[in-house]
């Protein structure tokens, strides 16, 4: 499977995280940028959010045994 390119953004900060109340829904992700004119903002389904959570607690437990 080919990858896509990807859009790289140097991000600097978590500016906001808004959860809807409606677990279908999912999050929208504010991160703020550094050499960029706008800020990066994410709409992310729920099931991602869920996927992003595991992986997220996957590499803390990782980190937690070097």
């Amino acid at each position: 499977m080919t990858r896509k390119p990807a859009l790289l953004l140097q991000v600097v900060d978590v500016g906001s995280i808004t959860i809807s109340d409606d677990p279908t829904e999912g999050a929208i992700l504010r991160f703020t940028t550094e050499g960029e004119p706008n800020d990066l903002e994410l709409k992310v389904p729920a099931l991602a959010v869920a996927r992003l959570q595991a992986r997220l607690l996957e590499a803390d437990a990782q980190q937690a045994n070097m």
